[in-house]
């Protein structure tokens, strides 16, 4: 899987509006689609299906990871590895099912991991069964999430006018309670199957009726408690370069706030540790990173920057293996 990775050409600019589309409405009909990129139903399906066909993009259906306490946590863990040795531990990392990210860096660390999981004792566990039995492991820090300001699934492009999103987006309602964890669980891994699988077939496997399985369906969404989205290959949507930044601030919950509102933020979290803000940023081109930091320094009280690095190539991301191009892997991890 680890051979030379490719800088894929950016997609054209009707498949950059597709993708932007169904991240803003993973669910919304074709004919919705369609009339907002301006073509016609079939043409926006078959894009679509091509898209995935050439794993240049795919749905994810994932537990949100804004949602940590009282009964989620998350952990943050940077590896230093052998020379020569990254891409096995960072391969052998992703097949993991905890394990919700891995991305090879440049930096003081070779390897950035983002784990999600149920108990503080049990996910110091599951990393010391991850690095104790790896001699390619040299150094190991690990640091807990206090809070999840942003998340990969909640990227977007800007592509889209804000008209045209607008046009997209569900009404909201407001904050709901997700159901149960049984009927929870069902929802999520009726959609894992198909993101846009009808209600009336949801409620068929739910065995419910139709306005009742639209009810759980929209409970589900509304909570936050699963996250629907859309992803897309870095490299072909325009924003091939990534950096993960370790930050001190005076109040990590405000500073969180603040730059994970910012359109290049991939992942930021407050973490227990020497820094307490942890964030990935994509961009075009690298040197953008310093004008993300120059706008933080002037809007956040105490903003510095302990560690800089490069993404190198990221092996999974929103618990999906990637290749070296940046394509979805559709096998062997089960993982799309």
């Amino acid at each position: 899987m680890y051979g030379s990775a490719q800088c894929l050409p950016e997609l054209p600019d009707i498949d950059l509006a597709l993708v932007h589309a169904l991240q803003v409405a993973p669910r919304a009909p074709w004919s919705a689609i369609a009339r907002t990129l301006g073509v016609d139903p079939a043409t926006a399906a078959r894009r679509w299906d091509r898209l995935v066909e050439e794993r240049l993009a795919w749905f994810v259906v994932r537990p949100s990871a804004e949602q940590l306490a009282p009964d989620r946590d998350g952990v943050l863990l940077k590896l230093r590895c052998r020379p020569g040795a990254e891409a096995r531990v960072g391969e052998r990392i992703a097949a993991v099912p905890e394990v919700y990210a891995v991305d090879l860096l440049a930096g003081d660390d070779d390897l950035a991991v983002v784990l999600i999981g149920r108990g503080i004792a049990t996910m110091r566990q599951t990393v010391e069964e991850l690095v104790a039995s790896d001699p390619d492991i040299v150094r190991t820090r690990m640091y807990f999430l206090a809070e999840v300001h942003r998340e990969d699934g909640q990227w977007q492009l800007d592509v889209l006018t804000e008209e045209q999103r607008s046009g997209l987006a569900r009404p909201r309602t407001g904050p709901a309670t997700p159901p149960d964890a049984e009927t929870l669980e069902k929802v999520t891994q009726i959609l894992r199957e198909d993101p846009r699988m009808s209600v009336a077939d949801i409620g068929r496997r739910l065995d419910k009726p139709e306005p009742t399985a639209r009810r759980l369906l929209e409970r589900v969404l509304s909570s936050g408690a699963l996250r629907l989205g859309c992803d897309v290959v870095a490299s072909a949507g325009g924003a091939g370069r990534a950096v993960l930044l370790e930050v001190c601030t005076d109040d990590p919950h405000a500073a969180g706030r603040v730059i994970g509102a910012e359109r290049p933020v991939l992942r930021c979290a407050a973490v227990i540790g020497p820094a307490n803000l942890a964030l990935v940023a994509r961009f075009a081109s690298l040197d953008a990173v310093y004008d993300l930091e120059t706008r933080a320094a002037a809007n956040i009280p105490g903003w510095r920057v302990r560690n800089r690095a490069t993404v190198v190539r990221s092996v999974k991301r929103q618990g999906h293996v990637l290749d070296d191009d940046g394509r979805v892997v559709l096998d062997p991890y089960g993982a799309a």
